[in-house]
């Protein structure tokens, strides 16, 4: 008979084995994400969604241990709002000590293309704007965990990028106005078509490098933020991808996501605001792309609420899903837009 001391040395012998034996099981990444708001939106209730922001979402949020970060996919306000640096610095400290998470950030037309706008009092110089929304939100490092080996594009420090676990995480400032070309009311348009050009040009790198660094054996899966609705129809009845590679200004990065994915051939996530379609799709399954899934996020007055983003690769069929915070529940599967661009 084996004495105690024996047996336990052949147990413990024995489930090092089958440790050894038994595959890792693929760990699960959780974020939040919006966009598009606060709008101050008046609610049923007689509340804003901005005190909707600060009174529900954010304590909530701020318990979720298991959430690791946050981002807002630009359009901080109406430009009204949102052309103003306290407004700026407000939403700045929602997110540090209301949410109380690692808050990330791409800018949305509504925070500087939009702020020369005649309903916007002071009317302001759009490219001012930038700089502004440079200086409060990029222009001192972050603390964030060294493991994300988080880093920033040397000129355009909006564009950003991260690792948590086996995921990997960009933004690209894209915005409307077809990224800061049209409506340019203040400023020199030959200025702003040049700086549009090399924003273009330093994000189709930027996402280059994205898939570049998704390639590696330890990542398995690219998740890209942008404002920008790339998908959104021209008219009714074209083709999320029609639109897509319809506009002169966004067909090169539309093109880059689609050839990029393929080449990758693991999953991506493009997330994105701007429109008020809420919605996890897959617009590029018309090419033969299987493994590229878009969310356009919650805000811009539909629904008032954050998605929770969970990010599990060993579901090769569905390896990203999305619950509402407030409302609970999936997010829809179809894109439905209630207002469609001219």
């Amino acid at each position: 008979m084996l004495n105690h001391a024996r047996a336990a040395s052949l147990l413990g012998t024995l489930i090092l084995a089958l440790a050894a034996a038994w595959p890792a099981q693929a760990s699960e990444t959780r974020f939040a994400v919006y966009g598009d708001m606060p709008y101050m939106a008046t609610l049923p209730d007689g509340r804003t969604d901005k005190q909707v922001l600060e009174q529900d979402i954010a304590p909530r949020l701020a318990g979720m241990a298991e959430v690791d970060f946050v981002i807002h996919l630009g359009d901080l306000g109406r430009p009204k709002d949102a052309c103003n640096d306290t407004w700026l610095h407000a939403q700045k400290r929602l997110w540090e000590h209301g949410f109380k998470k690692p808050a990330f950030y791409t800018p949305g037309d509504n925070d500087w293309t939009d702020c020369d706008r005649a309903s916007v009092k002071p009317r302001q110089s759009e490219l001012a704007r930038l700089d502004a929304v440079r200086r409060v939100f990029f222009s001192t490092p972050h603390n964030f965990d060294p493991a994300w080996h988080y880093s920033r594009q040397h000129g355009q420090p909006e564009n950003a990028s991260w690792t948590i676990g086996e995921v990997h995480f960009t933004t690209l400032h894209i915005v409307s106005t077809n990224n800061g070309r049209e409506q340019v009311y203040l400023d020199d348009p030959r200025q702003a078509l040049s700086l549009a050009d090399a924003r273009d040009a330093a994000n189709l790198l930027w996402l280059e490098r994205a898939f570049q660094e998704a390639i590696s054996p330890e990542i398995e899966a690219l998740v890209i933020a942008t404002q920008h609705d790339f998908f959104e129809p021209l008219k009714h009845g074209s083709s999320q991808l029609e639109w897509c590679l319809s506009n002169p200004s966004f067909a090169p990065i539309c093109q880059q996501f689609l050839q990029g994915t393929k080449m990758l051939g693991k999953p991506v996530l493009m997330m994105h605001g701007d429109t008020d379609a809420y919605c996890l799709d897959q617009p590029f399954t018309t090419e033969g792309v299987e493994n590229f899934w878009r969310l356009n996020a919650p805000g811009d007055f539909k629904p008032i609420d954050l998605s929770i983003i969970s990010v599990y690769v060993a579901n090769k069929s569905h390896p990203f899903s999305a619950t509402s915070l407030l409302a609970g529940g999936p997010v829809p599967d179809e894109c439905v837009y209630e207002s469609v661009k001219p």
